[in-house]
Formats: C-alpha cells, structure tokens, sequence
C-alpha cells in the first residue's frame, strides 16, 4: 500500500461489553479486531498509512424482528 493509503476494519462495543447468544464469538473476534487495529498502526503509521476500527451504533435491518428480538426490544431499538 502507497503513503495516503487507510484501512478501516469494523470493531464493536461487544470486545469490552459481551451479551446475547453466542456472545462470546462475537467478543472474541471483535477484540482480536481492536488489538489487530491497535498493532498494525503502529507498524503502519510511520509509512503514511492509516488504519482505524470504527465501531458504529445499532442498524435497524428487517432481520431484527425475524432473528429473535423481543417485541420490546425491537420498539426500544427503533428510538
């Protein structure tokens, strides 16, 4: 990759605050995320490189009613 280049990679607040089902594969994944992010720049950075996790809020998808969330939490999601 050329100076000026930037990596993005999708981080989430699930590496530090696990919960639902399966929660434990997510976490996981998303903290080797954040310390894959965390190591990396520090080899990147000084080659003009940039990397960055970004970890964005929830996404009203149709899969949210349909993948098991509770009425409830799906009218709390939505605010």
């Amino acid at each position: 990759m050329r100076a000026g280049s930037s990596i993005i990679v999708t981080a989430s607040i699930k590496r530090i605050r696990p919960f639902g089902q399966a929660s434990w594969i997510i976490a996981m994944t998303k903290a080797a995320n954040a310390i894959f992010v965390k190591g990396l720049s520090k080899q990147l950075v000084p080659k003009g490189i940039r990397i960055n996790g970004v970890a964005p809020g929830p996404i009203w998808t149709p899969l949210q009613p349909s993948g098991g969330q509770s009425p409830e939490k799906v009218e709390s999601f939505r605010r």
